[in-house]
């Protein structure tokens, strides 16, 4: 036999039980809300099981044509997964019962022919056939010649075994059906021989009988007869001591009103009331029964005043609030302040438990919309049957009922959509104070069946729609902004640390270090962003999200698309901190450098990485979601690498420029140092306001090189004196020894004629001094030097200088020249410059001799041995710290 499972109690249970659910808990004495959690799906409770069990019995036992099989019947008619019986048990048990059911039909005809039994109106169905045994045209002999020429040996044994099996069956079911009717013949004889006896004794008794009621009949009519005379007098006595006790009733009943008010038996005060306040509004004339009224009245005023405070304590039981109300309406108080009363009193005990789960502190989001589920729901479905049984379902058919009932529904749905949205309004707050996804999505599965559940007792369940959508899309919005704030703080971290650590961040890898760890936690942000949002599509119990995964999805996309808008600008935004702060401490040109560096490392490694996250992401959305439903995301991986990489191209230009103004203020600062360039000794060396532009062009090297590449050879390392020769032969007029005479006519010819042709050339081709850096130490340096002599230009064309003054300013850009050419390679803008100087200088001459180029040479030279020997011994002192 196939095993009874639950759901095929449970199936069995809705197909054959015609009743209610509380029908059946009252015949099973089974509790109908763990019958009702049984039947939703929840096989928990045994006395369910054991009453759906004794439910199936009965109705088998109750159909007689089931009991061969009951479970496998069952399981046929309603659809059971049991597995099929094999062909050999299919066959076995269809020939038990073809064998059984022959048997049964053979011994009743065989018994109905004994008996003469049916012989008449069947004898059209019975056959004729002689070889039928059961048959009355049965032919002996022919059954015998044909059974031995159609049987084999073995078919011959077994037939006559058979023959003589049944024989011997017969035989023993004839034999007990005459034992049976003899017993029954025996006992009927028994039964008549007692009843004979019975009557006989009866008629002495009836006799008897008639005679006892002619003598009470004889009584009765004595006794009439006496007391005729008196009755009338007893009839109006009678009522006269009626009336007496309904007076004395009615005395008593101001006290008896007082004591059940007191008592808090308000049911029992409108009972006694409203049963006598007909009579003595009749009666109300009469003086005392108007004393009486009027005290009743007063009593029942105080008792309304405190059922309509029970009404609105928040503390009352639901029960005694519904108790107040009904007693209330039998009163004959106005439905409409009733009604009012009513709803203001449910809302603000509701309103009350929804505070309470406001200041309560939940672990588990699970836990809070259960408890939640159980608080208000239970209470918001109590006081919703409550007010229709109170203030609807009581009005009949009259055009004025009507009307009323309609405003009683009218009122019932807005008190029921406030309460509904108070509900959604909280458990959204609660919801948003929980960051794990998985659970949040719990808590609205949760929250989603146990709604579902009640939808008929529900006035609106839209608004859960609404809700699930709205914390969903929150929850997403929440994750991008947390993300964005999660960001700033990586690079506020990180400016932070820069900050700390000031110049300590130069010592070996350290600035690389923080580079790739702010870039590492910024993309894995970003990963995490993805895992949390995987849990919106994934499979859950109930499918509940299903119809919300297209919403879901578009709302996704707008967000990464403007997430990565935001990743671009928000690199840029520092540019304009600090041009737009005073104190440029808070961001300093340090935190640009590294920001850059950080931005390159997204744009070379981290979009591939996000990329094909989010490719794993799409896969997982795409399962759940057909493609007609969903737009394609189109992310452009190589357009928003290249904004990453413009914006840390503008980063390092922003850099680029905040570190030459150092070296503009040192530049200014030397030409100012000086009050009048017109009174000047011989120059005899180049200004040491030089080697600190060279120390701050240096810092500046050692600053980069922690983090980009150099294209050109480290800067401003001790410089050889080969290459100085080398530079300066090539600048003069000759490479050997020359007449001093003709080369300082040359150079002055020279100098002239370049000082206005070089002039022409500057302003024709406008050297853009603020063009973007590339991503090396030597573009970013050239681009520092082209603003630092861009500034230097201005700063010389505000003085006027005499003859020495311009010899003075020729020598410190010759050894400019050398040390930026030797160092950087020829570059046409710098040598263009630094020419546009040397013309400044010398429009702002009054006097412009040129200084003869040997002199200039000389004088370079010695300054940049001296230099050499310096940077030397701070290598050697550097080396051994």
């Amino acid at each position: 036999m196939t095993s009874l499972t639950d759901e095929k109690l449970v199936k069995f249970y809705s197909d054959k039980w015609t009743g209610s659910q509380v029908d059946f808990c009252k015949q099973f004495n089974e509790d109908p809300q763990q019958f009702a959690r049984f039947i939703a799906g929840h096989y928990e409770s045994a006395r369910s099981r054991e009453a759906l069990k004794q439910f199936w019995e009965r109705f088998y036992l109750s159909h007689s044509e089931l009991l061969d099989n009951p479970v496998n019947d069952s399981d046929s008619n309603h659809g059971d997964h049991s597995p099929p019986l094999s062909n050999a048990q299919q066959q076995l048990d269809g020939g038990g019962k073809h064998s059984r059911q022959k048997s049964k039909t053979r011994n009743l005809n065989l018994l109905q022919n004994y008996y003469n039994l049916g012989m008449g109106d069947s004898v059209s169905n019975v056959s004729t056939d002689p070889l039928n045994i059961d048959s009355p045209s049965f032919d002996l002999k022919q059954y015998f010649e044909h059974t031995i020429k159609t049987s084999t040996l073995p078919q011959l044994v077994s037939k006559d075994n058979e023959l003589v099996s049944e024989i011997r069956t017969l035989d023993g079911d004839m034999k007990t059906l005459v034992y049976d009717n003899y017993t029954k013949f025996i006992n009927a004889t028994d039964i008549i021989k007692k009843m004979k006896n019975n009557v006989e004794n009866m008629e002495d008794g009836m006799q008897l009988l008639s005679k006892n009621m002619e003598l009470i009949t004889t009584c009765s009519d004595k006794i009439n007869s006496t007391l005729s005379a008196r009755r009338e007098r007893i009839d109006q006595l009678s009522g006269l001591h009626k009336l007496l006790k309904k007076l004395q009733y009615l005395t008593a009943l101001p006290s008896k009103l007082n004591s059940c008010v007191e008592m808090q038996a308000y049911n029992l005060a409108v009972k006694y009331y409203n049963s006598n306040n007909g009579i003595l509004k009749q009666y109300n004339h009469i003086p005392s029964f108007q004393t009486i009224q009027a005290e009743c009245d007063e009593i029942i005023t105080s008792m309304k005043s405190k059922l309509y405070e029970k009404l609105a304590v928040i503390d009352c039981p639901q029960v005694e609030v519904g108790e107040a109300a009904e007693l209330l309406m039998e009163l004959l108080e106005p439905v409409d302040a009733v009604r009012t009363h009513y709803l203001k009193g449910r809302k603000e005990h509701t309103l009350a438990v929804l505070y309470q789960f406001d200041k309560r502190q939940f672990d588990d989001v699970v836990q809070l919309i259960g408890e939640l589920n159980q608080a208000f729901l239970t209470e918001y479905t109590y006081n919703i049957e409550s007010y229709k049984s109170l203030f609807v379902n009581r009005f009949d058919g009259t055009h004025a009922s009507k009307e009323e009932r309609k405003r009683s529904l009218n009122l019932l749905e807005d008190f029921s959509k406030d309460l509904f949205n108070r509900y959604l309004s909280t458990a959204k707050s609660k919801l948003t104070l929980y960051k794990n996804p998985e659970q949040k999505i719990k808590g609205l599965e949760l929250m989603y069946s146990e709604v579902s559940k009640r939808q008929d007792q529900l006035v609106d369940t839209t608004s859960i729609t609404d809700i699930i959508n709205a914390t969903v899309h929150d929850q997403i919005t929440d994750y991008f902004d947390n993300l964005q704030k999660t960001i700033q703080n990586h690079i506020h971290a990180m400016n932070e640390t820069l900050n700390a650590k000031k110049e300590e961040s130069l010592e070996g890898n350290f600035l690389q270090s923080l580079s790739e760890k702010t870039a590492k936690d910024i993309v894995n942000e970003i990963l995490l962003l993805f895992t949390n949002l995987k849990p919106f599509f994934l499979p859950t119990q109930t499918s509940f999200l299903t119809s919300h995964y297209a919403t879901i999805f578009t709302k996704i996309q707008v967000k990464l698309q403007n997430f990565f808008l935001y990743l671009n600008i928000h690199f840029l935004e520092y540019l304009d901190i600090i041009n737009q702060t005073e104190n440029k401490e808070q961001f300093g040109s340090r935190f640009l450098l590294v920001l850059a560096s950080v931005c390159l490392y997204i744009e070379s490694k981290g979009i591939t990485i996000v990329v094909q996250v989010m490719n794993d992401f799409f896969n997982v959305v795409k399962q759940g979601i057909s493609s007609q439903e969903i737009g394609v995301f189109n992310f452009n991986a190589p357009d928003l690498s290249k904004r990453i990489k413009d914006a840390a191209q503008s980063l390092l230009t922003g850099f680029t420029k905040l570190r030459s103004e150092k070296v503009e203020k040192l530049l200014r600062k030397g030409l100012e140092s000086n009050a009048n360039w017109l009174v000047l000794k011989e120059p005899k060396d180049a200004r040491q306001v030089n080697d600190f532009v060279l120390d701050e062009l240096l810092k500046i090297s050692t600053e980069v090189t922690k983090l980009l590449p150099s294209t050109a050879q480290s800067l401003l390392t001790t410089p050889t004196l080969h290459r100085v020769h080398t530079r300066t032969n090539s600048t003069g007029s000759n490479s050997g020894s020359t007449d001093p005479s003709k080369k300082n006519a040359g150079n002055n010819a020279n100098n002239s004629s370049a000082a206005g042709g070089a002039s022409n050339t500057l302003f024709d081709k406008r050297f853009d001094v603020f063009s973007p850096v590339d991503f090396n130490a030597n573009s970013i340096l050239v681009g520092a030097v082209k603003i630092m002599l861009k500034t230097y230009i201005e700063c010389l064309r505000l003085k006027t200088f005499g003859t020495n003054g311009y010899h003075q300013i020729q020598v410190d850009l010759r050894f400019l020249k050398l040390y930026l050419t030797d160092q950087l390679g020829s570059q046409t803008s710098i040598d263009s410059l630094i020419q546009e100087c040397e013309t400044t200088v010398h429009d702002r001459c009054i006097a412009p001799i040129p200084l003869e180029e040997s002199i200039i040479v000389k004088l370079c030279e010695s300054h940049f041995q001296q230099r050499k020997e310096e940077l030397a011994k701070r290598q050697s002192t550097s080396t051994e710290k």
